[in-house]
């Protein structure tokens, strides 16, 4: 078994650099990988209502006082100042304060609710140099980070849907196993104690309704309320814990944010904190170790390669590879000298799915060898755009 940073140096995807420790440099294949990944959930979030938004990620520590994060998660920040030399900033651990601050712009009624934002949120945590893992343990990572500020009475439909959500992208991508763990109340919490029990219950009931056995995870709560983990099975039994939901009672009140109920009288929405992949960064170190290395086809970074049989067919190769460029389908040609079973070798070694074989044959003919692992077939050029698009869908 290979590890993740082993594919992604097979595969050419990042690398890391002792100049920045828990940071990755992205290659070209590692960020168009990433860049679908993530529109791949961005359309996912749009087709539930969700609105992209963009927060700040250097902001003045009285707001991470006012959120709790400063007592609660202080330790764990990155903090920064004015040319004076005060510490009065903190680079953003996650994106719910920008998130607050946006909603607490407008005025609200009740028949505004949910509102509901998404951004994918630049974070940096100052995780302890001996924990890094290459993309499963970083200090500055990109979260899926997602807010529904609702009311108590939509809480249940907007969790449920959140599981609904969690299932159809898992499946996308060949999970099938999906633990769920829900966390309770930790010792230092914010907030009433009765609130958190309500909080729980709504979290449990909506797993039985959903059919999905839990497990309770006391005391393993966030410091402003009870949370959903999703935790994902590979085929080798290993759990990675990815999505994650988490009602919050408490952050309304100390940022005062509110909105008019029907009674005319203001109100304290609840907001329900969520991220699917958690990280992309990690969900892709995670997904390069379960596959190892041969991503699902929709998603694979490099879907094509074309390798000419000689300097004859270097000029229909070319054309072959803008026509693919085009139709957004990623290729790269191999001109080298090298034969062609060398450059079937290397493209194999990359796990690229689709080699194109062009020589003289193909090209008077106007037609392509299409290689999928052993078997070959050879196709009209007119069909070559159809075919790799349609091995390309979900």
């Amino acid at each position: 078994m290979k590890t993740h940073r082993e594919i992604a140096q097979q595969l050419d995807l990042f690398h890391s650099e002792p100049q920045g420790p828990g940071m990755i440099f992205w290659h070209p294949n590692g960020w168009r990988l990433f860049q679908d990944i993530q529109q791949h959930i961005r359309e996912l979030y749009l087709q539930y209502g969700f609105e992209e938004v963009r927060t700040p990620q250097f902001l003045k520590k009285e707001l991470w006082q006012t959120s709790g994060h400063l007592a609660m998660y202080g330790e764990d920040m990155f903090f920064g100042g004015d040319p004076a030399g005060e510490q009065d900033y903190a680079l953003k651990p996650m994106s719910c304060p920008g998130h607050i601050l946006l909603f607490k712009r407008g005025v609200h009624s009740y028949r505004d609710l949910p509102v509901k934002l998404f951004e994918f949120g630049l974070v940096h945590r100052n995780e302890a140099s001996g924990a890094l893992n290459g993309c499963l343990r970083l200090r500055q990572f990109t979260q899926d980070d997602a807010h529904v500020f609702c009311a108590w009475s939509q809480v249940k439909h907007e969790v449920s849907q959140f599981l609904e959500r969690a299932r159809q992208v898992y499946r996308q991508y060949g999970y099938q196993q999906l633990a769920v763990k829900i966390s309770t109340r930790p010792e230092a919490a914010l907030g009433d104690e009765a609130l958190w029990h309500q909080a729980e219950h709504i979290l449990m009931e909506v797993c039985r309704d959903e059919s999905m056995d839990y497990e309770l995870q006391v005391g393993e709560g966030s410091f402003y309320g009870p949370k959903i983990e999703l935790a994902l099975q590979d085929s080798l039994g290993r759990e990675w814990q990815c999505g994650t939901i988490q009602l919050d009672f408490n952050l309304p009140g100390r940022f005062e944010v509110a909105f008019t109920n029907a009674a005319g009288e203001r109100e304290h929405p609840v907001i329900l904190h969520q991220a699917m992949y958690g990280s992309i960064e990690r969900w892709i170190g995670m997904l390069l170790e379960v596959t190892q290395g041969a991503l699902p086809k929709w998603i694979h970074p490099l879907p094509a390669a074309i390798a000419p049989v000689n300097e004859a067919a270097a000029e229909y190769a070319d054309a072959l590879a803008e026509l693919l460029k085009a139709a957004d389908l990623p290729v790269m040609t191999d001109h080298s000298n090298c034969s062609v079973s060398r450059k079937i070798k290397r493209f194999h070694q990359l796990k690229i799915p689709n080699i194109l074989i062009v020589g003289e044959k193909e090209v008077s003919n106007e037609q392509v060898a299409l290689r999928r692992g052993k078997a070959v077939t050879v196709i009209e050029k007119s069909q070559l755009i159809a075919q790799l698009l349609a091995f390309r869908a979900i």
